[in-house]
């Protein structure tokens, strides 16, 4: 167990903040992020998690930075505008930016819990961590591929959609 467990279901929610973005991504609440991601029984305070999704946020506008300038030059005001898509009521865009800011978020959380302990367990557990990490990374960028195909012209070259790789 890469130790972000759930908390229990009759525990107290916590109460999140808004985490504003550069104002053409939107925010982000951590009681969202919270309640969607394991983050351990009240291990993660309020203030872990809102610089998490700091840390976050500047990797997703790293990531982003080109496509969302491009956006904004064909005259989108604000990412929700870049699409019509909706997904349970919600924009596509909108969402994807959620999940590259939560498990960018999420990586961030696990890489900074370490052990300092020294003993065989606290070393597997730190393996385990770093593939936790990695994996939430993965899912990171995976979002990202997906919002920078979103608003794209249908002729638009395929490089655009996720890594397709061909053995050789």
């Amino acid at each position: 167990m890469a130790g972000l467990t759930a908390p229990p279901d009759n525990a107290d929610p916590i109460a999140g903040q808004v985490i504003e973005a550069d104002g053409w991504f939107p925010g982000i609440d951590t009681a969202h992020i919270r309640d969607t991601i394991r983050l351990g029984d009240g291990a993660v305070t309020e203030a872990r998690l809102a610089e998490a999704v700091l840390a976050g946020m500047l990797a997703g506008l790293k990531e982003m930075a080109a496509w969302r300038s491009a956006r904004a030059v064909e005259g989108h005001a604000s990412l929700g505008t870049v699409t019509d898509l909706q997904l349970a009521g919600q924009n596509m865009a909108v969402l994807l930016w959620r999940r590259i800011v939560s498990f960018f978020a999420a990586a961030e959380l696990v890489d900074g819990h370490t052990d300092v302990a020294a003993t065989d367990d606290a070393l597997d557990r730190e393996e385990e961590k770093a593939s936790t990490a990695d994996r939430y990374r993965r899912k990171a960028y995976e979002a990202v591929a997906d919002l920078r195909a979103l608003g794209l012209p249908a002729d638009a070259p395929e490089p655009h959609g996720r890594n397709r790789v061909s053995l050789l």
